[in-house]
């Protein structure tokens, strides 16, 4: 079920842990074919990919859509992967691609959110060179921020839509909220001025640190409720001066179609920060901005997956065949 109310009031509390379902396979992937890639960038890394078509055709053989991961990166039961075995199902070929940002590069720096626009690059590219002249990005998460940005800047003529699952309307905005709703240690006005002043003013590898942070994502001190950064990765992600975590300022710069599927229960995402990136993206000059809610759904849409997939499937197709723009 789906809604698009426009009032919402966090929990302060951490919801009860819903078993996720994962991917069955044999059954799931009975209808597709898969290819795993590596997808080289020009700042010479190399990331893996895996490419879902259908078996038995494709309802546009030129047309895919690049799914980029949230904070975490791809995992099997993950909505990045069920998204694309769903859309495989349905008759769309799909790249579920890591970047730099996926698993542990936040923990070692190499996780620089900025420099994450070169894996988006090499991903389109990827999919250009296997004969595929017409795409659609779709973003879950931190990955909504990721595609915006990239669509807002680069515009690639292929890209004829966007898709974000759980946008936020931005990442250092929705880390202070929920560092402040735990008590986090340090704070976010603390671990501002120790980066500020580890780094002095310079983006320098070598000065960069490991930090952990407690009672990041829950009130705990247990392990489970920490998260770990380095100064840099943080400072490009989640800092105050992280302009490309920031969709709130790409959103009025696509010239695309834009499709927000947000979680109607989502303790890190008001539903009004959605109707907000809408109404950014309609009065900078989106041709098109659609705005969906997920009943129930919290920020990793357990139990809700297929809602939230079946929602983002259902826009793609209306995208596709309207010929895209």
């Amino acid at each position: 079920m789906t809604s698009h109310r426009d009032a919402f009031h966090p929990r302060l509390t951490k919801p009860e842990p819903i078993v996720r379902r994962a991917p069955a396979f044999g059954k799931d992937d009975s209808h597709i074919e898969t290819d795993l890639i590596v997808i080289p960038t020009d700042d010479r890394h190399s990331w893996d990919g895996m490419i879902f078509r259908p078996r038995h055709g494709a309802v546009d053989p030129r047309l895919a859509v690049l799914v980029i991961h949230g904070s975490v990166g791809h995992y099997l039961s993950g909505m990045p992967r069920r998204l694309a075995f769903h859309l495989a199902q349905r008759g769309y070929a799909a790249l579920t691609a890591n970047t730099r940002m996926a698993n542990y590069g936040v923990f070692f720096g190499t996780g620089l959110i900025d420099r994450a626009q070169l894996d988006i690059a090499a991903a389109i590219r990827a999919l250009r060179e296997r004969g595929f002249r017409r795409i659609i990005l779709l973003g879950y998460s931190m990955g909504s921020t990721m595609v915006t940005h990239y669509q807002a800047v680069h515009a690639p003529p292929e890209v004829i839509g966007v898709c974000t699952i759980a946008h936020p309307l931005s990442l250092p905005l929705a880390l202070r909220r929920r560092w402040e709703r735990y008590g986090s240690i340090p704070s976010y006005n603390e671990m501002c001025a120790i980066v500020t002043r580890q780094m002095e003013g310079r983006d320098d590898p070598d000065r960069d640190r490991i930090i952990i942070v407690r009672r990041a994502t829950g009130p705990s001190d247990r392990p489970e409720d920490a998260e770990i950064w380095t100064y840099r990765t943080w400072w490009h992600s989640r800092g105050p001066e992280a302009l490309s975590a920031e969709s709130r300022r790409w959103v009025g710069l696509l010239r695309v179609p834009l499709a927000l599927i947000q979680a109607g229960a989502d303790p890190l995402i008001s539903q009004a920060e959605g109707s907000l990136l809408v109404k950014l993206a309609r009065d900078g000059g989106c041709p098109a901005a659609h705005l969906e809610y997920v009943d129930g759904a919290n920020h990793t849409f357990d139990g809700h997956e297929l809602d939230a997939v079946n929602a983002a499937v259902r826009w793609v197709t209306r995208l596709a065949r309207a010929g895209g723009g």
